[in-house]
């Protein structure tokens, strides 16, 4: 959860301070628990708007396969869905970090009950394996590989296989917080061959290049990253087993006999697991989905349309009376993203006026009820420390856009409505098409508001509707002009290196091509400074860096919109996405086996 993810996360904000300081209070419309006889399956069916990529927790994208994986995979530490503060999963206690010989190491020993499912312990050297793993030069894990450039090496405890320590080759500011997004993998599934045995963590951390032409290496990553473990083989120490996918249908898991982790379900949520099954059924039309939430065919639901939520779900007696709908703030934000190396946007200008061009304050009113705020960067609104606050919100001005655009070179020359400028002597007009989700139809109607105001000004904007992950491809290509995206990000401190950073153009997240030798400096500065003072100033010189050179056109902080049925009870809800915690998800009138 600390990267920003795409939603894709990733991405990795929300409305108003006051909210975010009340400790994310839901308004919530509580229609109690059931009162009926009716005894009811001990299952949930979840629903997703869209086909996950992968369940593949290295190589995954997206948030859909995120929330599939946190009920399979575990980390050593996990975000408290309710505090926003994290606890020790895998491990007994968080990290001890200290300094030692000119390292910063960081003390962990893994849980004695933590098993596999064949039995076997989960020890220090699942730690190392897990690592050596994700460091393969040729695995498909370049969105989350610069959390983890910190950690050279593993030592174990030659007296107690379960404690080890993470030998750090310099000061990284999440270096704790960040273990979450490792999930510790079981050798015996993902190197049957035993390809990664006979290499130490720190041979493959300090390899190099050299590493790219070793050939147990390539097959090892070749093997991780084919699709018997994208939706195939898929194995984890969580409460839930993998047992099918269907296409664009379903994906259900199924709770484990005998986990090791029940005996401390008391302890915190990640050791909940109430449902005997768990069914994330894909339903890519919200119309749809909501036809089936009010036909009980779906127990949850999330992000609902807001006319649908507000209009048709909250005022409805009939509804009301089975589900509980609740309006957490979410940790995420949209917004436009423009390709800065595409010659249309390469102008600052032009980027600037753009940001002129999206209404989005009518938007979030007419869209979203009210049900959201304005941000001006990539800083979560609950982090005021982190603010810069000479960066303002975008300001709808068609005039100034104009103004810009001229100045840019941009005029309609030739008196057909669009605004056209000779580049490498050829006469170009004004054309950009704006890729989006063609299941997200709130972000459908911000495309259509902006092109119509765009249209005024003398742009043509085509708007295209994709599937998630044709879009995903095109962004990660760069196979585009413009594309509407949300990031999510965590209710803790965020690495800004995977969106921001010049490294992250090829494999990362900066999509968009942003970034220059000051602004990579200003984050590999951040990562580096353990003082939460000095990085303050750090996160205000790059959000200032950010709003002048103007990639994304920063838009809407949202508060979700959530329906659960009520033969759960009364849940808790949360800010993380997706408003609530599926495991911990307990029917009141289960049917007994």
């Amino acid at each position: 959860m600390r990267k920003s993810r795409i939603i894709f996360s990733c991405a990795a904000l929300l409305l108003a301070a006051c909210l975010f300081l009340s400790s994310c209070k839901s308004d919530t419309s509580d229609a109690g628990t059931s009162t009926t006889t009716q005894q009811y399956e001990n299952k949930v069916v979840d629903h997703l708007l869209g086909n996950p990529q992968q369940l593949n927790p290295y190589n995954y994208a997206d948030a859909a396969s995120a929330m599939i994986m946190r009920s399979i995979y575990q980390g050593l530490v996990a975000t408290d869905f309710q505090g926003y503060e994290q606890k020790p999963l895998l491990a007994t206690a968080l990290p001890v970090i200290r300094e030692s010989g000119g390292k910063v190491l960081l003390d962990l020993e893994i849980r004695p009950e933590a098993k596999w499912d064949n039995g076997t312990p989960i020890t220090g050297e699942d730690v190392a394996f897990s690592l050596k793993m994700f460091n393969l030069p040729k695995l498909d894990n370049a969105r989350l590989k610069p959390y983890f450039e910190y950690i050279e090496d593993i030592k174990i405890d030659a007296d107690n296989p379960r404690k080890f320590t993470l030998v750090c080759k310099e000061p990284y500011m999440l270096m704790a917080s960040v273990l979450e997004d490792l999930s510790i993998l079981p050798a015996y599934v993902y190197d049957e061959e035993g390809l990664l045995k006979d290499y130490n963590l720190k041979q493959i951390t300090s390899g190099g290049a050299a590493l790219d032409n070793d050939a147990k290496l390539t097959k090892a990553a070749e093997n991780f990253n084919s699709p018997k473990f994208q939706n195939q083989v898929i194995v984890g120490s969580g409460p839930y087993a993998f047992d099918k996918w269907k296409p664009n249908q379903s994906v259900t898991l199924k709770k484990k006999e005998n986990w090791w982790g029940k005996s401390l379900e008391n302890e915190h949520h990640w050791f909940e697991a109430g449902p005997d099954e768990i069914v994330f059924e894909i339903i890519n039309d919200m119309t749809t989905a909501i036809v089936a939430l009010k036909g009980e065919k779906i127990d949850a639901i999330n992000r609902v349309e807001p006319r649908a939520f507000v209009e048709e779900l909250r005022k409805s007696e009939s509804f009301n009376s089975k589900f509980n709908t609740y309006t957490p703030t979410q940790f995420l934000y949209s917004y436009i993203g423009m390709n800065m190396r595409d010659e249309k946007f390469e102008d600052v200008r032009v980027r600037r006026a753009i940001r002129h061009l999206m209404d989005t304050k009518n938007y979030q009113d007419k869209v979203f009820y009210g049900m959201a705020v304005h941000v001006p960067s990539f800083i979560h609104p609950s982090k005021t420390k982190f603010l810069n606050p000479n960066v303002k919100t975008s300001e709808f001005n068609p005039d100034k856009a104009a103004k810009l655009l001229a100045e840019a070179g941009w005029k309609d020359t030739n008196g057909d409505g669009t605004l056209d400028k000779e580049i490498d002597g050829e006469r170009v007009e004004f054309e950009a098409d704006f890729v989006y989700p063609n299941v997200a139809k709130t972000s459908e109607k911000a495309v259509l508001m902006f092109q119509e105001a765009a249209r005024q000004a003398g742009l043509k904007i085509n708007a295209v509707p994709l599937e998630f992950t044709v879009m995903l491809e095109k962004t990660k290509s760069h196979n585009f002009d413009m594309y509407f995206g949300i990031w999510v990000a965590p209710p803790i401190e965020s690495d800004p290196k995977q969106i921001w950073h010049t490294d992250s153009y090829d494999g990362g997240s900066n999509y968009v091509g942003f970034g220059n030798a000051e602004s990579d400096k200003l984050i590999d500065d951040l990562r580096k400074e353990l003082d939460e003072t000095k990085r303050a100033e750090i996160y205000k010189k790059l959000q200032a860096i950010i709003d002048r050179e103007a990639p994304y056109v920063f838009m809407s902080a949202t508060q979700n919109r959530v329906a659960v049925h009520n033969k759960f009870g009364k849940i808790d809800d949360t800010g993380i996405n997706p408003g609530y915690f599926v495991p911990g998800f307990t029917v009141l009138n289960a049917v007994k086996n």
